[in-house]
């Protein structure tokens, strides 16, 4: 408390109350300001008008995060509890790592900032997702299982219970989160038809999908195959790969002789798991 403001006005005058005799009623601790009306003056009142600015919060560092994980939740968590917070010593700096590797937060120098993909994962997360409230919860149950008074079937079960709660509460996005997804946003054209069921193939983020779920046709731009090769997976050759089921490409690397060469890239699709290539080579 910089200044007491109103209730140091309040305070003068409960102790004006308690210099009368008629205000000795027991009942003055629970005075409040007295009345006012329009028009009245106050003699000898000073106020001033002072212009600041309110200083954000310091961001995390890897440092400073790993201290709150630590800490996160430690006052929901019962005392006989042996592992408080979030993760272990061992698994703490694994987890900044994998959320920094999925894009939910980046390095800035020692700070690290969420990026809108973090925000918004947070935005439209159940609230009881984020609570460190969970982890001590389980932390509890674990405990009781320890001490033979939960058996660990009811532990899994209660797990299973809650993840089906969860998923049927939150099952379609809330209107004021409505524009995080992709309802609005142009869906890519047609790349070709899946060689599986025929359905449309578009082109993602990271590689080239198949619009029906239950099908799992993809082409990942990133698979070894194509990386080995040091050949980018563009539209193009998605495209005739699906037409054709083949595409006659240049500069492909070799990693035994160091060199390019030339060849024709088969697409070889066993119709489930993932999709495998074959090369061939021209005739000379």
């Amino acid at each position: 408390m910089i200044s007491d403001g109103w209730k140091e006005a309040e305070r003068i005058y409960k102790d004006s109350l308690r210099t009368k005799p008629e205000a000795d009623d027991g009942d003055e601790d629970e005075a409040a300001l007295p009345g006012l009306s329009k028009g009245r003056t106050f003699d000898s009142v000073k106020a001033i008008v002072k212009e600041g600015t309110t200083t954000p919060p310091k961001r995390y560092t890897e440092d400073t995060l790993l201290s709150g994980m630590e800490t996160a939740g430690a006052e929901d968590a019962p005392d006989d509890v042996e592992r408080k917070g979030l993760g272990t010593p061992a698994t703490r700096a694994a987890i900044i790592e994998k959320i920094i590797k999925a894009g939910f937060v980046e390095r800035q120098k020692k700070n690290l900032i969420p990026t809108d993909k973090g925000r918004n994962l947070i935005a439209v997360l159940p609230d009881v997702l984020i609570s460190p409230k969970l982890t001590a919860e389980w932390e509890h149950k674990l405990k009781q299982v320890e001490r033979g008074e939960l058996s660990g079937e009811a532990f899994m079960e209660g797990i299973a219970e809650f993840t089906r709660t969860v998923i049927k509460e939150n099952n379609a996005p809330k209107p004021e989160f409505a524009g995080l997804f992709n309802e609005n946003k142009p869906v890519s054209e047609p790349l070709g038809v899946c060689p599986r069921c025929g359905a449309p193939v578009r082109e993602g983020a990271k590689g080239f999908f198949c619009d029906s779920r239950s099908c799992g046709f993809k082409m990942w731009k990133e698979s070894r195959f194509w990386t080995a090769k040091k050949k980018p997976l563009t539209a193009d050759i998605a495209a005739a790969l699906l037409k054709d089921g083949y595409v006659a490409l240049q500069g492909l690397y070799s990693d035994k002789t160091g060199k390019q060469y030339d060849a024709i890239v088969h697409l070889d699709d066993s119709g489930d798991g993932f999709v495998n290539y074959k090369l061939a080579f021209k005739k000379r």
